[in-house]
């Protein structure tokens, strides 16, 4: 016997399959969007062009071609460097990489903080990893300006990039397949995200050091409820010290660019999701939700990860319920509960 439904449980299943089409495609926009939070859009773009249009790559053993530009020159000879250099186009390589970064950044973060903090501030338990705690005016027009003057930089060093590899100059990034063999590709992925994995802890814990943290990192941390403005608000040092090591496997090992595209791609969207301070999961059993990061800027110096628990797993600097945070508790590991209500009781024992 089939199952008869009425009409309006079938505008209610209807209304519900929109729903998750809306959500899915929400979701690959801000993946294909989220590139630009680091101002890496014109160089994922560069990479992907040459994916696309280099069809024989000489092999690892052959002598490296004489480098010359993969287009045209699309600016005027008064605006360009010398042929020596092998930087054609910069200023407009440049350009593309603020411009693209900027206005993604822009809109990006503007519509989910539209969304989320404008439309929705009236029920923040039903979003919001910190419901009680909003950042002040002040520190969100802080985390606007300054994510907004990093972006400016970040789009810069992308446009170099961009103009390095469309010139021909030297990287280790390969573009076909077949040049290392499928197994190195697929292989790839795993080091490639392991590496950006363990790099962003071990970084992101120097930074908690005391000396660090007090002149670098705590810039940062002023955002102790975050939005998506801030993923990107810190210490222009800081900024800079991160892209060394997202910069370095360009020039140091072989790499698929695709591999490169889809690493990136992936971590930039999830670095979106941790600042959101928005509630949400993730279907990928090592990815924490985002509540994992939002613990950080609630506790400070914990869970220094971003797209695994696996290295806090290791070194035991996850968050602990029965350990005790605080901004002046270094170390990750917390202090244990019964050591704070001894310390408060000598203090006020010495009034």
């Amino acid at each position: 016997m089939g199952i008869e439904l009425s009409a309006g449980e079938l505008l209610h299943h209807f209304r519900d399959y929109l729903r998750h089409c809306v959500a899915l495609m929400a979701t690959a926009v801000l993946v294909l969007l989220s590139c630009a939070l680091k101002g890496d859009v014109a160089l994922i773009g560069a990479l992907s062009y040459k994916v696309l249009t280099v069809k024989n790559n000489p092999s690892p053993q052959d002598p490296a071609p004489k480098p010359r530009p993969y287009l045209e020159p699309l600016l005027p000879d008064y605006l360009q460097l010398p042929d020596e250099y092998g930087l054609t186009d910069l200023l407009f390589y440049v350009g593309v990489g603020v411009a693209s970064s900027q206005l993604i950044y822009q809109l990006l973060c503007g519509a989910i903080q539209l969304f989320y903090y404008t439309l929705q501030r009236g029920n923040p338990e039903t979003w919001k990893c910190q419901p009680n705690r909003f950042l002040t005016r002040s520190n969100e027009w802080h985390e606007i300006v300054v994510g907004t003057l990093n972006m400016t930089l970040a789009g810069s060093m992308s446009g170099f990039l961009t103009c390095w590899i469309l010139n021909g100059n030297y990287t280790s990034v390969y573009f076909v397949i077949g040049d290392y063999g499928h197994a190195y590709y697929f292989l790839s992925f795993i080091w490639l995200f392991l590496w950006f994995e363990a790099s962003a802890y071990y970084s992101h814990r120097l930074l908690h050091t005391p000396w660090l943290y007090k002149t670098v990192h705590k810039h940062h941390h002023r955002y102790h409820s975050p939005t998506p403005y801030s993923v990107i608000a810190m210490s222009p040092f800081e900024m800079m010290f991160y892209q060394i090591f997202f910069v370095a496997p360009l020039f140091t090992v072989p790499i698929h660019a695709s591999v490169y595209v889809a690493i990136e791609l992936y971590i930039f969207y999830f670095g979106l999701v941790d600042h959101s301070g928005v509630k949400m999961t993730s279907w990928l059993p090592w990815q924490p939700d985002s509540m994992f990061h939002d613990d950080h800027h609630k506790f400070f110096h914990c869970n220094f990860g971003f797209n695994a628990r696996l290295f806090d797993w290791l070194h035991g600097t996850y968050h602990k319920a029965n350990r005790t945070y605080g901004e002046e508790v270094f170390g990750g590991y917390g202090k244990p509960v019964c050591v704070l209500v001894c310390t408060c009781l000598i203090a006020v024992s010495r009034l």
